[in-house]
């Protein structure tokens, strides 16, 4: 036996220790497990090899009896195990498998188990305590690793969840948003053809015709370039063109939706530079920020965009004075298919793909598109194009080529 008891010049019934089942007892303390008997004083009696091993490595058996968990551990640990042992000799209720931090190892992630029993002599009274502790840090690590695995599975649910929602409410705007004008093309195609329609009203009904058309066709441009082009992975041919043309061309666009809702929309281009550009993709992109402008302002207000320059940069500038984006929803109105409370509120159509198309074209251009607004006091949106191109993967730099040839 590793752990002897001391050795007293006289045993009596009437000490602590004399009752102990040796024969048992000798087997337990020579064991791998973590045992300690003590007295009422919270003094070791006598220790297992294993808990020699775990907690006083290069310590004997021998030289723990008598001392406490002071002589061995952290204050804070020692007086821990003292309150518990306190509590279980004035209660005789034991404390079963307490899983706690082991604060004395030098492993602050370390985790031990214990059980604590008050110790009974023959006649049935507390003498001290028993105790015997393992080591459960695997057990606790596999356990957290399940939780956060657990956890983490809930959030993807969750996003998938929120994908799904998103999915059918998307399906729900753009069918929506394809009934809406198809429904009125229809009905003035039928009444143009009645005989009796006048030149005027005939005018009246091809401007209804043309405007909901192009609105399909700004819908239709939004589903392609959902469908084929992935964030960051968008191609695009940088020629050399005139930012102030492309901008006119998509004001005036938008411009007849501007009149008949009597919305001012005026153009202010200052040496309007030339710059490495993919036209078509700016003119996408001036379309859904123009648009988005005149849908979200009320009938009389106004819409301003701008062109000119800043140092090495083109910049483009679309305010208008219409209802101002919420502050909660500034940090995803360039999400794709997000809608602003306030589009959901007052049922103003879209999408929720406009900002996130006119992001992705300006990033491709190795461009940045910032925006300000304030609820019910309009927005206006910036955006930053180098006047020289830059290499971006996936682009294909048309103007250098053309320069080259020349």
């Amino acid at each position: 036996m590793v752990a002897v008891r001391p050795q007293p010049e006289k045993r009596t019934g009437s000490e602590p220790h004399a009752n102990l089942e040796l024969t048992c007892m000798n087997n337990l303390l020579a064991s791998e497990e973590r045992v300690y008997f003590k007295d009422r004083m919270s003094r070791f009696l006598l220790v297992s090899e294993g808990w020699v091993a775990a907690y006083a490595p290069g310590r004997t058996a021998e030289e723990l009896i008598g001392k406490t968990d002071f002589d061995v551990f952290s204050e804070q640990h020692a007086a821990a195990a003292f309150d518990d042992e306190q509590q279980i000799m004035r209660t005789g209720e034991p404390i079963v498998s307490k899983v706690e931090r082991e604060t004395y190892s030098g492993r602050p992630d370390a985790c031990v188990s214990t059980t604590k029993m008050p110790l009974r002599d023959e006649r049935g009274e507390i003498i001290g305590t028993f105790g015997i502790s393992r080591d459960v840090t695997a057990q606790i690590r596999a356990e957290e690793a399940l939780t956060r695995q657990a956890q983490q599975l809930s959030m993807q649910n969750e996003r998938l969840r929120e994908l799904d929602e998103m999915k059918d409410e998307f399906i729900g705007l753009v069918s929506h948003e394809l009934r809406t004008p198809l429904t009125s093309i229809i009905g003035y195609v039928k009444l143009l053809r009645d005989k009796r329609v006048g030149e005027q009203h005939a005018d009246h009904y091809a401007d209804v015709i043309q405007r909901n058309s192009q609105r399909l066709l700004r819908l239709v441009e939004d589903l392609l370039f959902l469908s084929q082009n992935h964030p960051g992975k968008m191609a695009v041919e940088l020629r050399s063109a005139d930012l102030g043309e492309i901008t006119a061309g998509a004001v005036e666009e938008m411009r007849p939706e501007a009149e008949r809702r009597n919305i001012g929309l005026a153009l202010s281009a200052r040496a309007a530079p030339r710059l490495p550009v993919d036209a078509a993709r700016i003119t996408q992109l001036l379309g859904n920020l123009i648009s988005n402008a005149v849908k979200f302002t009320q009938d009389g207000g106004e819409v301003q965009v701008e062109v000119g320059t800043e140092g090495e940069q083109a910049v483009l500038t679309v305010a208008d004075t219409g209802v101002g984006i919420p502050a909660a929803d500034r940090e995803r109105i360039f999400d794709r298919f997000f809608r602003s409370a306030i589009a959901t509120r007052q049922a103003i159509p879209g999408t929720g793909l406009g900002l996130t198309i006119a992001r992705d074209i300006v990033a491709a251009h190795d461009g940045t598109i910032t925006v300000e607004s304030d609820e019910g006091r309009g927005s206006t949106f910036k955006i930053w194009l180098p006047l020289r191109p830059s290499p971006v993967p996936g682009t294909t730099d048309c103007a250098a080529e053309e320069a080259r040839r020349a």
